[in-house]
């Protein structure tokens, strides 16, 4: 059966000139004069001078670098669907930048599946006009109370593919919460494992034809216990260059 959700490609903003900023602050790009002026910087100096006196804000991002995080913040009840959280911290000592979608740091919404049968469907807690979630059929499908005791969405989705970049200064941290509701199922869904997995491009400082590219995969596994209560497992991030 093939699956009934679209991913729509609306708007990629790949550059800190053009990029909405959520979480810490996405300038504009370095004239040739504070590039001159200052090496402290992050960024990818363009001379060989510089280049050796800023090795420290140019080391490579590693695993080590990022804490990501997911917990339960809601089981389903009769008056609210269940509710997760994620959050991914950066822990290296240079501000990153993260290029992902626009509910960062997780923006992949449907759990994995060959179908469309027993599946999840997480739901951001943002504000209609800010959410990628564009429902068909209906223009507010979210259930305000459960049907049959079950928290699902019944209309299809498209998903709109809007990128988003922000910067995380050392230290901080992106977060989340999204709820939790089953997608197109006739019943509640199914107790056992739901698989969620998402990819971002991340970049010391802000990025520039000279940063260093690296992709961050991310992943969590809910679990749905036969009560409909669940637990979440999360994956370490893992990290790798996509250009040097």
């Amino acid at each position: 059966m093939p699956s009934r959700y679209k991913r729509r490609t609306i708007l990629s903003m790949v550059g800190s000139s053009i990029a909405l900023t959520v979480a810490g602050c996405v300038g504009s790009p370095d004239s040739d004069d504070s590039n001159e002026s200052s090496n402290q910087t992050v960024g990818s100096p363009n001379s060989d001078e510089s280049n050796g006196s800023s090795n420290q804000t140019q080391e490579s991002i590693t695993t080590n670098d990022l804490t990501f995080d997911v917990s339960v913040e809601e089981h389903f009840t009769e008056t609210h669907p269940a509710r997760i959280q994620v959050a991914l911290t950066n822990t290296l000592e240079t501000p990153v930048s993260l290029s992902s979608g626009i509910t960062p740091p997780f923006t992949s919404y449907l759990s994995g599946s060959q179908s469309d049968e027993n599946r999840l469907v997480l739901v951001p807690d943002v504000s209609e006009d800010e959410s990628p979630l564009d429902w068909i059929g209906e223009p507010d499908p979210i259930p305000t109370s459960t049907e049959n005791g079950c928290w699902n969405v019944a209309q299809d989705v498209e998903i709109e593919d809007i990128g988003l970049v922000i910067e995380l200064d050392q230290g901080e941290t992106s977060s989340q919460q999204y709820d939790v509701y089953g997608y197109q199922n006739d019943s509640c869904p199914s107790s056992g494992a739901y698989q969620f997995e998402d990819t971002m491009k991340i970049y010391n400082g802000q990025p520039s034809n000279d940063t260093p590219e690296y992709e961050v995969a991310l992943g969590f596994t809910v679990t749905l216990d036969e009560d409909q209560s669940l637990s979440v497992e999360k994956e370490d991030p893992t990290v790798k260059t996509t250009k040097d």
